[in-house]
Order: C-alpha cells, then structure tokens, then sequence
C-alpha cells in the first residue's frame, strides 16, 4: 500500500513542477458558464477557506510491550505483557485552506486539526506467571489527542467535481487521556473474584505509552458540490474518503503501527 502511495504522490509532484505536463494534462477549456450541465462546478475563486471534519477506523498491527507489574530496583519483580494487532477509531476537526487557478483541474488541499484517537491491542494465548497469572488474556487501551495535519494534490474528474486526492500527513501526540490494560482470567467452574491472581477476575493497571510524531501518505477521492443560499455560489461542500497509513505510533521496545480509512466532510468559501 505504502509503495502504490509513493508512486501516485510521485506522478502528481511530477505534473506540478513539468509546465508541459500540467499545460497538457490538467488545463482545462474556458467554456461559458450557461453552456455547462446544471450540475457543473463553477469555480468562481482560487483561494477556498473553510472547516472540516471526520471519523476514522483503524487496522492495528504489530506488536506492543507494557510492563504491569514491577518497577526499575534489581529486586522487583517485573511483568511484561505483549498485546498484538487490535483495532482502533476517532473523530477530528479542524480548518481547511484549497488553493486552485479557476481555468486547472489541478488544486493543492492543506487541513488541520486535532484528532481524539482510542486504539486496542490485546493477547491472543492466554498467560499463566507465578502469582500474578493463572489463564489470562490481555487487552492494552489507550485514547489520545493528535494535532493532525495533511497536504494533498487534488485533481479533478470531468466537470461535475468528482476528484483524486494524494499527499503527505504529519500527526504530533498533543496529550495521552488514557493509558491502561486489563488483565482478564478465565478459570472454568471457579467464582468471580476481585483480588489479584484469583481464578475468575478483571485488573485494571495503568501504563504509559510513549507515542511518536508520524510522518504518512494518504489517497482516496471525493466530490465537491456546490452550495448556498438564493442561488449564491461561492460555497463548496466536499464529502471524501482516503485511505492513510504512516511511520509507527510506538517504537520502543517492540512496533505497534496501523492503516486506516477516514471519511469525512469539507464546507469551504471562497475569498
């Protein structure tokens, strides 16, 4: 996926810095706007202000270690647990800036914002360590806040606003709310209990986590739409999807990484 990423962000950067290549492939013909489908876009503006918004699902993949038990002296014990794979998803907002010459199908899209983000990782065989383990699974959580920011090459198909996107995202960790695992025993034909190491119980224990800036690539496609009040048309509303991968949330000790799918909104004006 990373490597198709590459290539297409590649052909664009190309056409934008080859005036021949972008004179021939992207311009597009001056027609009157009465000559035009109804459902045309008609850009009227280059520069195009507004907010944007989203939700994503996350694949994760890869694999975490959180120490649970134990701390740094030579005589603690020490537990360390290593959740796989897992699944995550958030909700983001923020400001969208487009710069296109009217007469292009070629356009450049800058967003950014801050994304509330909850991810999962959890064992897969249960565990059995002296007294603090007897047959248990393991599920790590976390919930963070990123500020997330994207550049993408825009182009569009036909005259109706349909378009392909690709480009660059930069997210930085903002603040970590949440960091724990759960420690769940499953011991057939025993009764719940809530103390450590019984046979049927949950323990909550907190971790820290330390998350990494994350440098990615992103393509996916959309639709602008025109919108407004009487006839006036200098708004566009974009519903998009696009598909992201990036460097790895966590790196140290072990790799814990994930692709996802976000789709969201875009209300823009034109300045």
């Amino acid at each position: 996926m990373m490597k198709y990423l590459i290539i297409l962000t590649s052909v664009i950067v190309y056409l934008q810095t080859s005036p021949a290549a972008f004179s021939q492939v992207f311009e597009s013909p001056v027609v009157e706007e009465g000559d035009l489908p109804l459902d045309t876009l008609v850009r009227k503006s280059e520069w195009w202000l507004g907010v944007q918004g989203s939700a994503f699902y996350a694949m994760n993949y890869g694999t975490l270690s959180e120490q649970i038990i134990g701390g740094t002296a030579p005589d603690q014990p020490g537990f360390v647990v290593k959740p796989q794979g897992g699944y995550g998803y958030g909700i983001g907002g923020g400001l969208a800036l487009e710069f296109r010459p009217i007469h292009s199908d070629l356009g450049f899209l800058v967003t950014s914002g801050v994304d509330w983000r909850w991810a999962k990782a959890e064992t897969q065989v249960p565990i059995s360590n002296d007294i603090y383990a007897k047959n248990a699974l393991f599920e790590s959580q976390s919930t963070v806040l990123y500020v997330a920011s994207a550049m993408s090459a825009k182009v569009q198909l036909g005259v109706t606003g349909m378009f392909v996107l690709a480009g660059f995202t930069y997210d930085v960790p903002l603040k970590t709310l949440d960091s724990y695992v759960w420690q769940n025993e499953k011991w057939e034909g025993e009764p719940v209990s809530n103390q450590p190491g019984a046979p049927q119980t949950s323990i909550k224990f907190n971790t820290q986590k330390k998350f990494e800036s994350r440098i990615g690539l992103q393509i996916g496609f959309g639709h602008d739409f025109q919108a407004g009040l009487f006839g006036y048309k200098g708004q566009v509303v974009t519903p998009f999807i696009v598909i992201q991968g990036a460097t790895p949330m966590i790196t140290a000790p072990t790799t814990w990484n994930n692709i996802s799918a976000r789709l969201g909104f875009i209300w823009r004006a034109g300045l």
